[in-house]
């Protein structure tokens, strides 16, 4: 007989950012497990694209456009997802920003206040508005998407750095708060993984070197990642609240 060690069918998760590279490959992931997926992204083709792969697989799922740093959208797509799917049991902070490498004497206010707002105030509005509803079930997991760089510092990109080391921050401090509600909020520290972003930000010319660094000798994948999200978000992770989980080949350890 087979046994269902992850006990995610029929869940209900919101993955932000879940168009592309990390969070497409979280998503098809919790709807290939029998999850309820809500996608959201502020790219519509790159969302509704990740939903129908969803659904040629023999998933569930929706999407919804949202700019996960304005908080009326934020509010607007918890209610979608309720009104889809009855409540949120999964939430991935996953929509984040890079950028590309600047001394931090050059970083200006705006540049400074948009990393922060995308990639730490964000995942506040979305906790915010899904963990009523995780209350009154007194079940719940959030998954914060945060990264290596927000435990070691990261030259050249201190406010990207800064975000995710505030973020590990809030994961282990709701955690506290949401524990006697059995809500587990973990955060993943990814590392340098295989996505468009990685390019985009130009730290793909960084990867030689660091694979001198990585035992599994290679760098991530958005799969790796999305693996330990399956963890987090089911039952197999029942007593794990509050943890910074870092999946990277070996480079470094969080503790």
């Amino acid at each position: 007989m087979e046994y269902d060690y992850l006990k995610i069918a029929g869940q209900s998760a919101v993955v932000t950012g879940g168009g592309r590279g990390i969070g497409r490959a979280t998503a098809l992931a919790l709807g290939r497990f029998g999850a309820k997926v809500v996608v959201c992204d502020v790219r519509d083709d790159w969302g509704e694209d990740a939903v129908r792969e969803i659904r040629e697989g023999g998933g569930t799922a929706m999407y919804c456009h949202c700019d996960v740093a304005d908080p009326g959208q934020v509010k607007a797509l918890v209610q979608a997802a309720v009104g889809a799917y009855g409540t949120v049991d999964i939430l991935v902070n996953n929509a984040g920003i890079g950028s590309v490498s600047l001394p931090f004497e050059e970083i200006t206010d705006e540049e400074w206040d948009r990393m922060l707002r995308v990639d730490l105030t964000a995942p506040f509005y979305l906790c915010r508005e899904v963990i009523p509803y995780m209350k009154a079930k007194q079940h719940g997991k959030i998954i914060n998407i945060s990264s290596g760089s927000g435990i070691i510092g990261c030259e050249f990109c201190s406010h990207y750095a800064s975000a995710k080391a505030g973020l590990i921050g809030f994961t282990q401090s709701i955690a506290k708060e949401l524990g006697k509600d059995h809500i587990n909020a973990n955060a993943i520290a990814v590392p340098t993984t295989q996505t468009p972003m990685l390019k985009e930000t130009d730290f793909d010319v960084f990867v030689e070197d660091e694979l001198r660094d990585i035992p599994w000798g290679r760098i991530g994948t958005p799969e790796d990642i999305a693996d330990m999200v399956l963890y987090l978000s089911s039952d197999a992770s029942e007593y794990v609240t509050g943890q910074v989980l870092a999946p990277n080949g070996g480079r470094r350890t969080p503790v």
